[in-house]
Parts: C-alpha cells; structure tokens; sequence
C-alpha cells in the first residue's frame, strides 16, 4: 500500500492579495453596470399611454365587480381581491383545468401597462391593425389587452371563444363575452370581436356538455356577435386565418396579440408549449408541426404578443405574484425607465471569469496534487 502524509489542511494556493483583488474588482463591476444603466425608450416615450391603459383596465374592473357579484357570490379564499374576474372551479362552461395562482395574478391593472409595452416594442401606433385572440379563461388579462389597444388607438381585429377553463369567466350568465358587452353598453370599452367560437376541444365544445352549449350560445346571442362552427380542428383554424384576412383589408398586421392557451391558436400539448410567452418574433421548427393561428402570423413576418405563463411574466416585469391587496394604478417594474445595458454585464462578467483564471493560474493550485513530501512521500489531501 502507498505510504502518504496525511494533510488536514491546505490553503487555497491563492494568495490574498488576489482574493482581494477579485472582490474589489467583483465589487466595481457591479457598481459600474448600476451606474451606466440607460434608459428605456419604450418607457419614456409611453408612459403616458401605459398609464392610462391601466387607468382604463381599474375602471372596468371597477365596473364588473358588482355585476358579478350580483351574478354569483365572490369566495374571497378564491378571489382574495374580490374582483368578480377569478371564476369558479367548475360550471357547465368549464373546460379544462386551470392555474388559481396565475388568474389571481391577473387582477392588477398594471398589467395593461405591459400590454402597451409589448404592443409599442412590436411597433404598433395609432391606426394600426392589430389581430386578436382571446378566450374566457384569463378575463383581466382580456381586459389588460383591450386597454391597451383602447389607449394607443389601434384597430383590432378580434375573434374569440366563449368558454373557459377553471377560475377563469366560467360563470353561466357571465362569460367572458357578457363581461365585455357589459363594458360596452356601459362605455367603458368600445372593441367587440367580429366572431367567436364555442372553444374547448376542437374550438366546438366537444368537451362539453349540451348545457354548458346551450349557455355558452345564449351568451353569443346576447353579445350579437356571428358564431364560429368548425367542424374539426383544421377547419377552426382555417377558418380563423381566413376572417383576419378579409378583415385585414390589404393592410399588413403590425402584431398579432393571444390571450391563453387556445389549441387553435398555439397548438396541442407538445406544440403550445413552442412558442414562449411575451414578444416572439420565431419559433422553434417543431411550433410549426401543426397548422396554428400564432404559427401562421408568425410564418408570415407579423410579431406575436403571447400572454400566457402568467407567473413567468409578472416576475419579468417585476409585477405581484396573487396579490391580495387592490394593486395601485403606476405600480410595477413595467414603468421603470432604466435597464441593464446587456452588453456591459456580459464584457464585466466575462473579465471576471478572466481575472479569476488568471490569478487561480499564477497560484498554480493544482500544484499541491503533484508536490512530493520532503521525505518522498506522496501528499494526500484529507479535506
């Protein structure tokens, strides 16, 4: 057996000087990328139209509060907020499962602000068409994007569906469409879809039940809106692609804005999840297995506004996660009007890692593996 010198200590090999210096230098790196932060233009230019997107999206929410009330008791262990846009666990309009904590997530009116932001980032001003879709399963985050459209003056183009997942406008009485033609004969907001579908598989209500069809279509009667009846997948998204066109009227779309997870609109299981959340300009090849709404815009140039991975969002934007308090209107890393500059942090951190290589390597650390004790003996490191 190898006779070894048990070591039960042995310093890094890194004299202090240099672990001193790596901490001043560590230390100046940081103040330097806090210091040279530049501004965010999108910011700057739009925080008036930010601001009164939100303004918009407290008074609706202020305004279908008491209606649904009036429509349904609000839990407040499931709607802390007590806004009336947190639906129940189940109804004859259900049709999937759904995330409480991303819904509840949703109430913040600042989540308009975001919406103006990623709509001005893909370039839409005034008078510009924009294509929408939207379902029942994030209300306040319909109405975050129905502000911000309202507060930069775009035109929409705006198809929905009717049903909703759990938490979501499943209410019978008041889905997603009643909500919105509450706000309109109210004046609140002026934007109406052009048509809409029943949703759930298929965009045809498979899923469901015929009452919860029959509701959801008494619901599309009271909007006065033109109902979609595709007879399978293909011919939902078919005919989705097909009404945007026509309505297009040879104007290109300046972006195209989702709300939730529709199957139509991003895919199956195994797709959907393909195309990211925020602005997307590409996705991966496997987004575009399937013919999808979001797949076909995006093939054609038009930036896609994804307003799904809600969580993921509100901690980009520095926004609450399940607030249980009334957020207040400006409040949110949105309207911050500094940034980072990227290229900056990564040249610091990479002389960092150079710094650290360099000063690891003159110590030549990996010299105490190699060492030969003065009597001959092997050195062994015990700890």
């Amino acid at each position: 057996m190898a006779n070894y010198t048990k070591i039960y200590w042995r310093s890094s090999g890194v004299p202090t000087w240099g672990l001193v210096f790596l901490t001043i230098a560590a230390l100046s790196a940081f103040l330097l990328a806090e210091k040279l932060q530049q501004r965010d233009p999108v910011v700057e230019e739009n925080y008036t139209t930010m601001v009164t997107a939100a303004r918009i999206m407290r008074d609706a929410m202020d305004t279908l509060q008491p209606i649904r009330a009036q429509r349904e008791p609000i839990n407040p262990e499931f709607d802390p907020q007590r806004s009336g846009l947190i639906g129940v666990s189940t109804s004859p309009v259900t049709t999937t499962r759904g995330g409480r904590e991303s819904k509840q997530t949703t109430i913040n009116p600042n989540w308009a602000a975001v919406a103006v932001k990623l709509m001005k980032q893909a370039g839409v001003e005034q008078g510009d068409k924009v294509a929408v879709t939207v379902s029942g399963s994030f209300p306040a985050m319909n109405l975050a994007v129905y502000s911000a459209i309202e507060a930069i003056g775009a035109e929409p183009v705006i198809i929905a569906s009717a049903s909703s997942s759990q938490w979501g406008a499943n209410v019978p009485g008041l889905l997603w469409i009643d909500m919105e033609r509450e706000l309109r004969q109210r004046g609140k907001l002026s934007l109406k879809p052009i048509a809409v579908s029943i949703g759930g598989v298929e965009d045809r209500g498979v899923d469901l039940s015929a009452e919860g069809i029959a509701l959801i279509k008494q619901s599309i009667d009271r909007a006065d809106i033109p109902l979609l009846e595709p007879q399978d997948y293909q011919e939902a998204v078919a005919e989705r692609v097909a009404l945007f066109r026509e309505y297009a009227e040879g104007e290109k779309y300046k972006a195209f804005i989702n709300v939730g997870g529709g199957a139509t609109i991003v895919g199956p299981p195994g797709i959907d999840d393909q195309f990211k959340s925020g602005l997307i300009y590409d996705a991966p090849a496997r987004a575009f297995a399937v013919e999808t709404v979001m797949g076909h815009f995006i093939r054609e140039g038009t930036p896609g506004i994804h307003m799904i991975g809600i969580k993921g969002l509100a901690e980009r934007y520095n926004l609450p996660l399940a607030p249980l308090e009334p957020v207040a209107v400006g409040n949110g890393g949105v309207y911050n009007a500094t940034t980072y500059r990227r290229w900056l942090a990564a040249v610091l951190g990479l002389g960092l890692f150079g710094l650290t290589w360099l000063i690891v390597r003159s110590a030549r650390i990996n010299s105490v593996f190699q060492r030969t004790g003065e009597d001959g003996k092997s050195v062994r490191p015990m700890v």
